[in-house]
């Protein structure tokens, strides 16, 4: 009885087993750690044994994001990728803060070719990841001064998910003072947010991958790629970098002859809907989108809020009028894009179809479509897209039409 008495005593101070990480636990660690391999597989494996838990889906296509925006910059480090110093040619993924390389690999058009075809496929598993989630309850916080990503390789040039944010959508013009701060509570309406994004992404580099465009990489290849496998490259002894080096003259001319040669023929014609299809399907997460956000009562670190909530983005103000803008910006482009309205050019009083113009086998040649001679196949009579709605759509957000639609998409 002694023995049983001091057993009991004792039972309180037994150390007790340590509580397996929940998954949001699990995704903040790896992401804070840079660790993605490992987390990927660790939260992989929660969804195959709970295919139904909401928080291991969100954490698993987050670590999935991180995976697919490592994978892009190490490979624009491995070629020693340049951002453009031009505004007018900048896009946002072209502004990522990718650390120089001393030491860049050659790269051919093919090995072009990869770098987006590895991009189309981690967007893909992203959005497959997500995807079965739908408009379920979720909200995982993460602070993005905190989310450590390899942006070179190896351990090398590491950066923050803020420091990407920062570059990607404010133009460099973040402070590194709030990235601590910028704490967002991923939720429901984010993960739309997100599929949304992969799509349109992924309807660009569709597009690119369906022509042939190698004529193009040949003539201005150098401008992003210091080592670019082409015959123009290797027969230039006059810099293509740097100011009052006779640079500036250079890059104008390869900007004319990058822009003669913008007459790309079909390389992969099955890929050819796919652009379309991308683009409607981003059309479709963000009716969803909007729905969900306007459903949310709470007010939570919102990275997309409702006109009830204060957003964490300085600057941008979400208005209830701005959502219908949106939401009827978006009907009026799946009608363009079912080919249900058509779209002006300049030189005819017909419309020409888009979606006959993107599914189309023949070259895409943009100075002869924009003065008329390659648009003619594609004109058609029907109701055409007025100026003015788009204008009137436009306005509500008071000239900041560009940075809300690269921040919405």
């Amino acid at each position: 009885m002694a023995g049983l008495a001091a057993a009991a005593f004792a039972l309180p101070f037994v150390a007790a087993p340590a509580m397996a990480a929940t998954p949001v636990e699990l995704t903040q660690k790896h992401l804070y750690a840079g660790s993605i391999a490992e987390g990927e597989k660790a939260l992989a494996a929660i969804v195959a044994k709970k295919p139904d838990d909401a928080e291991a889906i969100a954490g698993l296509g987050l670590i999935r994001l991180a995976k697919a925006t490592e994978h892009f910059s190490q490979a624009l480090y491995r070629y020693g990728f340049e951002p453009p110093n031009d505004p007018m040619v900048s896009v946002p993924l072209l502004t990522m803060p990718v650390p120089p390389n001393p030491n860049p690999e050659v790269i051919r058009y093919e090995d072009a070719r990869t770098v987006l075809q590895t991009l189309v496929d981690d967007l893909d598993a992203v959005d497959r990841t997500l995807r079965p989630l739908g408009d379920r309850p979720v909200k995982l916080p993460m602070a993005m001064g905190r989310v450590t990503l390899d942006l070179a390789g190896n351990g090398r040039g590491q950066a923050t998910l803020y420091d990407v944010y920062s570059a990607v959508l404010l133009g460099g013009q973040g402070a590194p003072a709030n990235a601590g701060k910028l704490v967002i509570a991923f939720d429901t309406g984010d993960v739309l947010w997100l599929r949304a994004y992969t799509h349109v992404l992924r309807a660009g580099a569709e597009f690119l991958l369906a022509r042939d465009w190698h004529r193009s990489f040949d003539a201005a290849g150098h401008l992003l790629f210091p080592r670019t496998d082409s015959p123009l490259a290797a027969a230039l002894t006059l810099p293509t970098q740097g100011l009052f080096t006779g640079a500036e003259d250079g890059r104008i001319a390869d900007g004319i002859a990058w822009i003669h040669l913008l007459n790309w023929p079909v390389a992969e014609p099955e890929r050819l809907p796919r652009a379309r299809e991308h683009l409607l399907e981003a059309a479709k997460l963000s009716r969803e989108m909007w729905a969900s956000i306007r459903a949310e009562t709470d007010n939570d670190r919102e990275w997309l809020p409702n006109a009830k909530q204060a957003s964490l983005i300085p600057g941008m103000t979400i208005t209830d009028e701005r959502i219908d803008s949106w939401l009827a910006l978006m009907a009026e482009s799946e009608a363009i894009l079912n080919g249900d309205k058509l779209l002006p050019h300049w030189r005819f009083e017909q419309g020409f179809n888009l979606r006959r113009l993107l599914e189309s086998p023949q070259p895409f040649d943009l100075v002869l479509l924009l003065t008329g001679t390659d648009m003619v196949p594609f004109l058609e009579d029907g109701p055409v897209s007025e100026r003015t709605f788009w204008e009137q759509a436009t306005d509500a957000f008071e000239g900041e039409f560009l940075s809300f639609a690269v921040w919405i998409n």
